[in-house]
């Protein structure tokens, strides 16, 4: 199966039409949340849609599983900090692959037997590179793989993978030093 995968498109605007026109050979599209769009608005080619810390509409639900994977943005579930909750609930949904975004870092991980895929933005991704992307996964009982993609350009970029990781990691302790100076304080 052939997977587009979406995040943090934040309004509405060509650069989303452009890539689901361009991807029409992929059998399931999903968009991880911060649409930023009335949830009857919501595209029709795009089969699963979750709630972004950005969607206001109540209507899109925090998350959803479709055969082995599920699909959320991650706000709820702490992904600058770890993978823990995300785990938890993948094991609880008895899932091998998580489909996320938040972060607007475009990864690939892989924690206790659960493929974290986060697409990146289409928008606008923290990193140096300064472009949005896509990600594009084919899953089947014997094989995987995963390829991240300029947002207009189309091109495979996955060259900004190793990026990513790097930018997360200091950004998880950014946060572990928020976290130790707002314990001291109290």
């Amino acid at each position: 199966m052939k997977i587009l995968i979406l995040s943090d498109t934040h309004m509405e605007n060509g650069i989303l039409e452009d890539i689901l026109a361009y991807r029409k050979e992929c059998d399931l599209i999903v968009h991880c949340g911060d649409t930023s769009l009335p949830y009857n608005t919501r595209y029709k080619k795009i089969d699963y849609i979750v709630k972004g810390n950005h969607d206001y509409d109540e209507s899109y639900p925090t998350f959803i599983t479709h055969d082995d994977y599920l699909i959320t943005h991650g706000h709820l579930y702490n992904v600058y900090k770890n993978y823990d909750e995300l785990i938890k609930l993948c094991k609880e949904n008895n899932v091998h692959y998580c489909f996320h975004g938040h972060t607007h870092v475009p990864t690939l991980q892989i924690h206790e037997g659960i493929t974290f895929i986060n697409p990146g933005s289409t928008m606008i991704n923290r990193g140096s590179y300064g472009y949005g992307t896509y990600a594009i996964a084919e899953i089947d009982k014997n094989h995987f793989s995963c390829h991240f993609y300029h947002h207009t350009t189309h091109e495979c970029v996955d060259y900004v993978l190793e990026e990513g990781l790097t930018l997360l990691e200091e950004f998880k302790k950014l946060v572990a030093q928020i976290e130790k100076e707002k314990t001291l304080r109290q």
